[in-house]
């Protein structure tokens, strides 16, 4: 269900009260569009740097993109749970070895807006690199094309 928040709170009152019920916000994902352009770019910078795709992708994230940082213990395989990640230092709690972490959201877990500053970055390095790229007001129209289905 999607409304307003009153429309919610109606909803729920009329539910059974024996249920759990979960409440999130719904927020605007990326555009199909906005992710080719990403990636189109993506390609032709790595190109031009000859470094492979996967990891100028980090450095955009690492960039631009949003992280959190976490604390682990050491003997935590950190690989295992996240895909970007960066090991930022160690420290000791209680005698236990811990490692902090900074994990970066991937592109495809990103919203419009997060996934925008992204593309805003990637349109700056590829400026940078001498790189043809389209104008902002092409970017502009990009940021607003609405995905059809809000739960893809």
């Amino acid at each position: 269900m999607q409304g307003t928040i009153f429309e919610c709170i109606a909803w729920l009152a009329n539910q059974d009260q024996e249920k759990r019920y979960e409440v999130k916000e719904v927020k605007r994902r990326r555009s199909l569009t906005q992710n080719a352009y990403y990636w189109v770019m993506l390609n032709k910078l790595a190109a031009k740097l000859r470094m492979p795709d996967h990891e100028v992708h980090f450095n955009m994230l690492r960039d631009y993109g949003v992280h959190e940082v976490f604390s682990v213990l050491d003997e935590v395989p950190v690989s295992s749970y996240f895909k970007y990640y960066e090991i930022i230092g160690k420290g000791t709690a209680n005698g236990k070895l811990f490692k902090h972490v900074r994990v970066y959201k991937g592109s495809s877990k990103m919203d419009s807006s997060e996934f925008s500053r992204l593309i805003d970055g990637m349109r700056e390095e590829c400026v940078l690199q001498g790189i043809d790229v389209a104008t902002p007001q092409e970017i502009a129209r990009m940021k607003w094309v609405e995905p059809t289905d809000w739960n893809e």
